[in-house]
């Protein structure tokens, strides 16, 4: 495929960058009954030699589309990737790039101008990324690193059901949800502090609801501090948290009324993380694995990265 627009890849090998992982959780389901495969569409076939042609697929066929801003993107690898079949991984890079961008790359000890960066001009990065998929099965992982402003979830959802429709196979889709492992979400429940709660209503107002009138959604955010209350109020949030049916119509809390949603953050180490009452999907890993990972000339080795994506699954 060819692509007119210039692409501009940058590698700052000199500076160390906070690495972040990103877990997600992926299965092949049947759109109509919406439940797991059980017998796939060619029961000799593994999954994760699927998983494994898809990416040569799109290495050699780079996906574009048009982001909900309007941006021209690109989602491919950065090269080949590589299949442990007895670990029963698959480990790469991603490469994705948009437009939009305006800006200069500089000299860093002259400061003089390399080239210019144009809003046509494609801004692409690389990052790590290890799929796991264990045996006998249509589940496994996706372990991402994080990169601001390069989205993983929709564009591999899309892409990957676009190569089974191509396949020939239109009755399965395959859904990535995120999945932080329980260690993770563990310390923040347990021994994080509370910073701050939301309680988000959708239908507000009773009388203008009955005359018909929309407008929108009611979010009330409640900023708590450090005190003895807010030890007990981080323990009422967490009973719901823990106990909360999500076929609930309504979410009750203490004496402020029913809402459709809440959320709490809670900090722990320097770093916060948003939950969610009814929506545990929504609970994003950003795990930082900076002093995990081994480094050479600046960057994190791909043995490491891979050794520390497979400590991850382990507790996923």
């Amino acid at each position: 495929m060819k692509l007119s627009t210039q692409k501009i890849h940058i590698n700052f090998k000199k500076f160390r960058e906070m690495i972040k992982l990103n877990i997600y959780r992926f299965e092949l389901l049947n759109k109509v009954k919406e439940q797991q495969v059980l017998s796939f569409y060619n029961e000799e076939e593994d999954f994760l030699d699927t998983m494994n042609d898809f990416l040569s697929y799109i290495l050699e066929n780079i996906r574009d589309y048009t982001d909900s801003q309007g941006k021209y993107r690109t989602f491919t690898l950065s090269n080949p990737q590589k299949k442990n079949q007895e670990k029963r991984i698959v480990s790469g890079f991603f490469d994705s790039a948009y437009t939009g961008e305006r800006g200069k790359i500089k000299d860093r000890s002259t400061n003089s101008v390399k080239f210019s960066v144009d809003h046509k001009d494609l801004f692409s990065k690389d990052f790590f990324f290890l799929i796991y998929v264990p045996k006998g099965t249509k589940f496994g992982f996706l372990i991402v690193q994080r990169k601001e402003n390069h989205g993983v979830k929709s564009i591999f959802e899309s892409a990957f059901n676009n190569f089974m429709r191509m396949k020939g196979v239109s009755n399965y889709s395959l859904v990535l949800k995120q999945a932080p492992p329980r260690y993770f979400i563990q310390n923040f429940l347990e021994k994080g502090r509370l910073k701050e709660f939301k309680l988000v209503e959708n239908d507000f107002h009773e009388e203008f609801s009955e005359k018909k009138f929309d407008f929108g959604r009611e979010e009330r955010i409640f900023k708590v501090n450090k005190s003895r209350e807010s030890h007990i109020l981080k323990e009422v949030l967490l009973e719901l948290y823990n106990s909360f049916d999500e076929e609930a119509e309504k979410i009750h809390f203490l004496d402020k009324g029913k809402f459709d949603e809440i959320s709490f953050v809670l900090e722990y180490k320097g770093t916060t993380k948003t939950f969610y009452i009814r929506n545990k999907e929504k609970i994003r890993s950003n795990i930082d694995v900076s002093n995990q990972v081994d480094y050479v000339n600046g960057e994190p080795s791909i043995e490491s990265m891979i050794n520390v994506a497979l400590e991850i699954l382990k507790v996923a």
